[in-house]
Formats: C-alpha cells, structure tokens, sequence
C-alpha cells in the first residue's frame, strides 16, 4: 500500500480522490494548499504526491518546487482543469490548462493530467508511477 497525499483547495475533489485512491488500497491523506502540505510532508513523507495547480496561499507549481528540493524521491502527479474560468471570461490571451501543466512538469511533476479525467486514467497514473513499489 503506497501514501498518497492529495493536495486540492476544492473539498468534493479531494474527497473523491481520496475515496478513488484508498477503495485501491492507498493509505491517503489530504490538504487544502501547499502550505499545509509541506508542513504534512515533514511530519510525514509520502510515496506519492497528486496536487493541483490553480490553488490560493501556495499554487501547485509552488509546491512541487520545493517538494523537489526537499524530498526528491517523492513521485508527482500535476492535476489542473485551469482554474474554472468562466467560458464566457475567456481571453485568447490567458494562460492556458497546457501552460500550467507545462509548468508542473518543469517545476518537476513526473506527470500531468487535465481535469476532469476518469478514474481510470488516474488509477493508471498512479500504479506506473508507483510501480511495484508496495
């Protein structure tokens, strides 16, 4: 069984995640923002971490960077769906769901996924991550 931490400022997704992850034998846990995360993190490292990007306090961006810094080892899933934005807000000019994800895998996500996504494609993301780690 792999630990999981599950970081999103939504409470439906963080709790559907979690319910997702743990029906697959995952010990998971969950926090609001990055901030909370990190200190998380230091009381508990993880085997993987699933975070989003768009989130108030410490983006996911942020977050990943210093998850990075301070703990290499952990595997990264970069979740965005940009923010929800309001279609009728949209401005071709505005950073797309793409950029942020860019971002992740820049800042050091081992792999992104657009929200919404199937449970599947989740599940599928998190075993080649985690392999035959547990």
């Amino acid at each position: 069984m792999a630990s999981i931490l599950i970081i999103d400022d939504e409470e439906d997704i963080r709790n559907v995640l979690q319910m997702i992850l743990e029906s697959a034998g995952h010990d998971v846990s969950i926090a609001s923002n990055g901030n909370v995360a990190m200190d998380m993190l230091r009381r508990e490292p993880v085997d993987l971490l699933i975070t989003d990007i768009i989130m108030p306090d410490k983006d996911g961006v942020s977050t990943i960077t210093e998850v990075r810094q301070y703990f290499p080892e952990t595997r990264i899933i970069a979740i965005s769906g940009g923010g929800g934005i309001d279609p009728t807000a949209y401005k071709p000019e505005a950073i797309s769901t793409t950029a942020y994800l860019a971002a992740a895998k820049q800042a050091g996500a081992d792999k992104v996924i657009t929200k919404p996504f199937e449970r599947d494609d989740l599940l599928r993301a998190v075993q080649s991550l985690l392999g035959n780690l547990h």
